[in-house]
């Protein structure tokens, strides 16, 4: 029962997303760069809060995801199955070098990577080293990504969830490539992941008043 109820969570939830994110106007800055994700090797990272604008547009791209192994990453990889993605169970907090292991495998394979580096539980806004360690460790860029929206909802969740409301807009943003050098002290660790995550906060930040800006 319990798995019929996960099939059916992953059939109706990539139709909804379909169908509200084909109501949405998605722009692009750098322009074109949505379609460069399906074939550009790097690592994209964007917040928690913000998958859902990406789960459409790199849909039937079979980028690999980094989903939790919590019992609610369960819903969520039928969902992003569905709409076209690779999935590799893992997190920071549970079976972390298992999961970035599995990843290496996948980025040495050839496929493109998205990861939420302040996930699965936060807090909020936060990158976790996991994503610095990954660069380090594949010499895959980090590209930082953004997702700006002129309307939305927000969840009552730990990240604040944003459901982008019907016939509003949206805008993914890319930011400049980040190269993470191989040998690092745990110092210079720390500062990669500083710098991630400050760019990616700022970079949020622009992409609202941007796509507000395109909205009026």
């Amino acid at each position: 029962m319990k798995k019929l109820k996960f099939i059916l969570v992953g059939i109706l939830g990539a139709w909804l997303i379909k169908l509200l994110a084909s109501t949405i106007r998605i722009d692009d800055e750098p322009k074109g760069f949505n379609e460069k994700t399906k074939t550009y090797h790097a690592i994209y990272a964007f917040w928690h809060c913000m998958m859902l604008i990406p789960a459409y547009v790199g849909r039937n791209s079979n980028i690999q995801v980094l989903i939790s192994q919590h019992s609610d990453g369960e819903y969520i990889t039928r969902v992003i199955q569905r709409l076209g993605f690779g999935v590799i169970r893992g997190s920071t907090t549970r079976g972390g070098m298992r999961a970035i292991k599995a990843l290496v495998d996948k980025i040495r394979e050839g496929y493109p990577v998205a990861i939420t580096p302040d996930g699965p539980r936060g807090p909020r806004f936060v990158v976790q080293p996991g994503s610095i360690y990954l660069g380090k460790k594949t010499q895959l860029p980090i590209i930082p990504t953004a997702v700006g929206l002129s309307s939305y909802w927000t969840l009552p969740s730990w990240d604040k969830f944003h459901i982008p409301k019907p016939f509003s807009r949206a805008l993914m943003l890319y930011g400049e490539p980040i190269h993470i050098p191989p040998n690092l002290s745990d110092e210079e660790m720390e500062h990669y992941r500083l710098l991630l995550e400050q760019t990616m906060i700022s970079m949020a930040e622009r992409a609202d008043i941007l796509v507000r800006q395109k909205d009026t």
